[in-house]
Formats: C-alpha cells, sequence, structure tokens
C-alpha cells in the first residue's frame, strides 16, 4: 500500500477514476461500411464543409459514470479549464485522478493546480489505452454515412448519442472497462 503524505487531498476524499479526452466533429463526411444488393456499388454522399465543434467527454471505467459538455468552437487550455471545474462540481465528494493523452495545452500550469484533481498522462501516441477513443468511435457511427445542414442539426445527434449513454452506465462500464484498468483498479494501483 501506497503511504500519503499528510495534508493530501487522497485522503480526504475517495478516488474517482477518470479517462478523458476530446472529439471533433464536423460537416466533412465520416464513413463506415454499408450494405448493397450483390453487383451493385454503394453511392454514399459526400459532404466537404470546413464547420466543426468539439465534445470533452470524461468516463469512469470503474462505475460507468460519464460526464460531457458538448458545442466548443475551439480546444485549448482555458476550455479545458472550464471543462475540468464543471467536472470537478460534479464530483465534489471525490479527489479525480484524470488519466488524459498528452496533448500540448493539456500540460499548461493551470490545469495542473485544480485542488481536487490529480492529472496522470498517458505514453505519447497511444490512443489504444483510452477507453475514451472507443466510446468516440461509438459516437462517431450516429453520424456516419449521413449529410447535414449544418453543424447545429450534427450537434444535435451527437448530443442525443451522448445522452442515451450517460443514462446507461452499464453499457458504458461494458465498453469502456479495459482489463487493464480493471486489474491496475482492483489491485490498488491507482
Amino acid at each position: 500500500m501506497v503511504k500519503r503524505l499528510n495534508n493530501s487531498p487522497f485522503e480526504k476524499k475517495p478516488i474517482k477514476l477518470i479517462f478523458m479526452d476530446e472529439m471533433r466533429f464536423g460537416l466533412i463526411s465520416n464513413y463506415k461500411r454499408s450494405w448493397s444488393a450483390i453487383g451493385k456499388r454503394t453511392v454514399i454522399a459526400n459532404q466537404q464543409e470546413y464547420a466543426n465543434r468539439y465534445l470533452y467527454s470524461a468516463i469512469d471505467p470503474i462505475t460507468g459514470d460519464n460526464f460531457h459538455l458538448i458545442g466548443f468552437n475551439d480546444v485549448n487550455a482555458s476550455i479545458t479549464k472550464k471543462f475540468l471545474d464543471a467536472l470537478c462540481e460534479k464530483y465534489p465528494n471525490n479527489h479525480i485522478v484524470m488519466i488524459w493523452d498528452n496533448a500540448p495545452f493539456h500540460r499548461k500550469k493551470e490545469l495542473h493546480q485544480i485542488d481536487s484533481l490529480t492529472p496522470v498522462f498517458l505514453p505519447s501516441y497511444s490512443p489504444e489505452l483510452n477507453p475514451v477513443e472507443r466510446f468516440y468511435g461509438e459516437v462517431r457511427k450516429s453520424t456516419a454515412n449521413r449529410l447535414f445542414k449544418d453543424i447545429q442539426t450534427q450537434e444535435a445527434i451527437i448530443d442525443e448519442e451522448v445522452a442515451s449513454w450517460m443514462s446507461d452506465k452499464i453499457k458504458t462500464k461494458k465498453l469502456c472497462s479495459y482489463d487493464y484498468i480493471i486489474k491496475q483498479w482492483n489491485n490498488g494501483s491507482f
């Protein structure tokens, strides 16, 4: 067992393990496999408009809890700080150990000065270790092979898809509970 220093935030609040990431979505077409009749080629419409937005997501693979904010026009340290503050407000009785990638803006000082949050970085170029990436793959299916008249329409569909995942913690847990995470959590490695 790891010894904790006196006055450590870990002694005061139970730990909540959270994986976090951002997803860009926009009006450039996103494709997935589709069926067609034998001997016929599938024709899928293509859209090339350069409007986009971002979805921020935080998922607890142990419990299936998830928290999302959608509709940002950019990703940067100040927007990420707003997301992290909202996340800490959602879980005021926990100390959040947040695991995320090495995006340059994740290293900004103001993101490391939140009392109830400890960031942990995944190795560079390893999205396969972050279960939020798998979640985003599922969310992207809701907009695949479709055209949208504007970004607000697409955002509404993504928002609806995310809401369905938020209401089903069992489904989220099943998707995001990677074996390596569960084993380390059960061994007390976090």
